[in-house]
């Protein structure tokens, strides 16, 4: 049928000329638009909004009506700036964590199994989306690779055509922006023509600015970007609108959280300051997280309590999305011609959902699922992706001086935020450079895994650290190559064989051991294993890494050691070729001086 035939058929619906599919009366129904609750009715034909009225001031004809008593309603929530990669999930598997809880739509940047296996990876999980209710339009990933290949190694490479036609793909939604924003400011010419790009297809230009000010920040802005979802203040996001970036709120604890949404409560009703340029998302949400702590329907309830007003807390998982992205025609709210994709809800303030519609059929309702709308299974090409070729030693993993130095002075990346240099004097054994657990400061290592070229980054950590043995993993953004950290070399190796053995994920090592793993087959990134199995797992695998191998208790600790590698975000990275400057682009020497103890102390800022 016709847009125009669609339409039509609404228009005969509201006049009484036809017959709904369903009524929904009785509702609460949130108004984003003129910010109201009011008892309302709802006529649905076919995926779309026919009409709404005050309760009982219309009488539509309908094949099926449902009084909802009094229960509140809402635009379906969405997500603005998402990896379901992230939480190692299948599209299938993660619509039904995200439905649950009244997610009908998620605005996904696949460059995770982008940068594994280019554009036919991307692609394979579009097409499993199509087998589950939730929508997944598509974020165009700014730029696989990341970084320039003398810097890192990927696995696929997507140029400015193949991004064009990326846009053109029914799903297209944006171009994404995480991107290392020097890039920009730096009038990078590819970047350039995929702002063009996107502009002249009349798409949103999103981005992330990471500690930008002043007139960096003009110039970033300047080259297009629109939004950012890295904001670490008040005061940023202030600057941010005030220059015309719209803010992402992911709520981590490393970036924007709870005392940051009770500040920006504060400034909006001292200073009025325009809420319709906030957003949510969730950026990267692991398994048991999205069990445990919940999506887009936390983020709201956390607004809420935090002091922000309920309505402005809707609208920014609602309307201020759909302005952003540009899709108000059809999203943000419950109105006229809108997609019928919307949320029953038992309490308002606290965000208990009891239902979630998605183009007019329930899709999650008294505790279950709706059917699936088909199957898929992720092809043998695409879970063959671990090419090392040959078995990692441990002299592989070490850090090399002089034979006869007692002590290097050395640089490590901390795991700080944002990321952060510091360097230390450790002991040498046998011209090795020693990790010194008990301090906090363990090997690293990048190993490339997908061009078998044997380059190997060699290195050392601070601030998240393992006091004993060693864990390996593919989960390393953005290239995804094979990472291990350790205080033991011998177990550095045999984590790093386990996860090439099966064909990627997680292995942690003591004495020799493998004492957990998580094999992540699909791209080295997913597992087709139900979300609760996955999510006990990543629980079990948070205190293994802590308990067994004593790495510090912190929050979101999977996602700062996976993020330990980025170098897109200040202010460093660790990638196949060591530790590298997000600012200046280059590569850095892991040791900086050896020779003995009592030499290398002074000048050193902290001495082990």
């Amino acid at each position: 049928m016709s847009e125009a035939a669609i339409r039509k058929s609404l228009i005969d619906v509201t006049l009484g000329n036809g017959e709904a599919d369903l009524v929904l009366t009785n509702a609460r129904l949130f108004y984003t638009m003129s910010r109201e609750i009011l008892l309302s009715d709802i006529a649905i034909v076919g995926d779309r909004i026919a009409s709404v009225a005050l309760a009982g001031q219309q009488s539509w004809r309908a094949k099926e009506t449902i009084d909802l008593e009094g229960r509140y309603v809402t635009p379906g929530f969405m997500d603005a700036h998402v990896h379901v990669e992230s939480s190692m999930l299948t599209v299938r598997e993660y619509s039904k964590a995200t439905v649950s809880q009244g997610v009908t739509l998620i605005a996904a940047d696949p460059h995770e199994i982008g940068n594994v296996l280019g554009v036919p990876g991307m692609r394979l999980m579009f097409d499993e989306a199509k087998c589950v209710p939730l929508k997944m339009l598509l974020r165009v990933p700014a730029r696989i690779p990341a970084m320039p290949e003398w810097l890192e190694t990927s696995g696929a490479r997507v140029d400015i055509e193949a991004t064009g036609k990326l846009m053109d793909w029914p799903e297209a939604l944006c171009l994404a922006g995480d991107i290392n924003p020097q890039l920009l400011i730096r009038k990078d010419d590819e970047q350039m023509t995929k702002i063009e790009m996107a502009m002249a297809r009349g798409m949103t230009v999103s981005g992330q600015s990471p500690h930008l000010t002043g007139q960096e920040l003009a110039a970033y802005v300047a080259a297009g970007p629109e939004d950012s979802h890295v904001a670490k203040s008040i005061d940023e996001i202030v600057e941010n609108h005030r220059m015309g970036l719209k803010t992402v709120f992911a709520l981590r604890p490393h970036r924007l959280h709870r005392p940051h949404l009770h500040e920006l409560a504060q400034v909006i009703r001292e200073r009025g300051l325009d809420t319709r340029y906030l957003q949510f998302c969730t950026d990267d949400v692991y398994a048991h997280e999205l069990i445990d702590e919940g999506h887009i329907n936390t983020r709201i309830k956390v607004a809420i309590e935090e002091g922000i007003d309920p309505m402005t807390a809707y609208q920014m998982a609602t309307i201020n999305i759909a302005e952003g992205m540009r899709i108000n025609r059809m999203y943000g709210s419950i109105t006229p011609g809108k997609y019928a994709d919307l949320v029953v809800l038992d309490d308002f303030e606290k965000v208990a959902v009891c239902a979630t519609m998605i183009d007019g059929k329930w899709v999650w309702r008294d505790g279950k699922h709706a059917p699936d709308k088909g199957t898929f299974t992720y092809p043998n090409w695409a879970r063959q992706t671990i090419r090392v070729g040959r078995e990692i030693t441990p002299d592989d993993v070490r850090v090399k001086v002089s034979s006869n130095a007692s002590a290097a002075r050395v640089r490590a990346i901390a795991v700080t935020s944002p990321k952060s240099e510091e360097e230390f004097v450790l002991s040498v054994r046998d011209g090795i450079v020693m990790p010194d657990p008990e301090a906090g400061i363990s090997s690293i290592v990048v190993i490339d895994r997908h061009k078998a070229s044997g380059r190997i980054g060699k290195g050392f950590v601070s601030k998240l650290f393992v006091k004993r043995g060693a864990i390996a993993s593919t989960v390393s953004h953005d290239a995804h190559n094979l990472m291990v950290i350790g205080a033991d070399h011998e177990d550095m190796a045999v984590a790093a064989n386990r996860v090439i053995a099966n064909q990627g994920g997680y292995a942690l090592v003591l004495d020799g051991e493998v004492i957990f793993e998580l094999p992540l087959p699909i791209a080295g990134l997913l597992t087709d294993k139900p979300l609760e199995e996955v999510a006990a797992q990543t629980r079990a695998m948070i205190d293994v890494l802590s308990d067994r191998l004593g790495a510090p208790r912190m929050q979101k600790v999977l996602l700062r050691m996976n993020g330990l590698s980025l170098p897109n975000i200040p202010n460093y990275g660790f990638t196949d070729f060591g530790m590298m400057s997000a600012t200046e682009l280059v590569s850095l020497e892991p040791v900086l001086a050896e020779g003995s103890p009592d030499e290398l102390h002074s000048g050193c800022m902290h001495d082990h």
